[in-house]
């Protein structure tokens, strides 16, 4: 068991590339927010670059980098199952003209 254990050693380089991509993403995340782009466009940046966090954080500190399918279902799962749930829920925030109205007039 522990020669299992003793394959998957992480080293301080590896944390320290881990810290360098996770701040280089966040730093992109962050610039997205900040430009003049489509925001169709820049959601679907924002969720590719969250994506690619989740990835990252998955494979180093959770040690899946050598599970490709449990690496895989962790980060495309939850995606699919917050579609659905969006797609449940959608409807509901449909309201009428009236209804935005009386919301933004309320001071």
């Amino acid at each position: 068991m522990d020669q299992e254990h003793g394959e998957h050693k992480l080293s301080y380089k590896l944390y320290f590339k881990t810290w360098v991509w996770l701040l280089v993403l966040t730093a992109l995340a962050l610039g997205l927010g900040y430009t003049n782009i489509n925001e169709k466009l820049k959601a679907f940046l924002l969720v590719c670059t969250t994506l690619a966090k989740i990835l990252v954080i998955a494979a180093i500190f959770m040690h899946l980098r050598y599970e490709r399918l449990n690496l895989i279902l962790l980060t495309f799962v939850p995606l699919v199952l917050v579609i659905i749930m969006f797609s449940f829920t959608f409807p509901e925030t449909l309201g009428t003209a009236t209804h935005v109205i009386q919301v933004r007039g309320v001071k």
